[in-house]
């Protein structure tokens, strides 16, 4: 499931911008010193930049408070909300209709239904499901998005591990798909 292409649009206009004011601010990272230089980035260079971000989130108030780029409340309200970000490492166990489900290593595992953005999850990925990715999900109008700069470990899983996987994913379904980051 991706999100409504306007939506999409509108992540990848907001993001960036945020992006390239903590990089601005904290010195950058190989070049990433504004929205467009983060735009142009490579991969891996991004991935370090968006961190910048959340080994700095207070500066997300900062950014509301100077709004460099004349976003509306609303546009800023969606920046605030990434305070509530989740970063680790996540098993991807399986793609569904509505989501793709991120699988916390906790004890118990929580499961998360992820949008995509652009790019179904999965085909973002080289090799099949599941996997095990570092990655950053965050709010987005009541939904969960993935921002698209994921780290995938090059595992190959034998049966013994699927199971447990399998059974894992159904004591999580059991407790519910988390699709929310919304407080309430």
């Amino acid at each position: 499931m991706l999100l409504p292409s306007e939506e999409a649009a509108q992540f990848h206009s907001l993001y960036p911008s945020l992006i390239g004011f903590v990089c601005a601010r904290v010195g950058g990272v190989d070049g990433v010193t504004n929205a467009e230089t983060f735009r142009k980035a490579r991969v891996e260079t991004k991935g370090q930049a968006r961190d910048l971000l959340y080994d700095n989130i207070e500066l997300i108030s900062a950014y509301i408070e100077q709004n460099p780029e004349g976003f509306c409340g609303l546009d800023l309200g969606l920046v605030s909300d990434w305070r509530r970000f989740l970063r680790g490492r996540f098993l991807i166990e399986r793609q569904l209709r509505k989501h793709t489900v991120f699988m916390t290593q906790d004890d118990p595992p929580r499961a998360y239904g992820v949008v995509g953005l652009n790019t179904e999850i999965p085909d973002m990925l080289p090799q099949p499901l599941p996997a095990i990715v570092e990655a950053v999900l965050l709010p987005w109008k009541g939904r969960i998005v993935c921002d698209g700069l994921l780290h995938c470990y090059n595992i190959m899983f034998g049966p013994g591990m699927r199971r447990g996987m399998k059974e894992d994913y159904r004591a999580a379904r059991a407790g519910g798909i988390i699709t929310s980051l919304d407080p309430d």
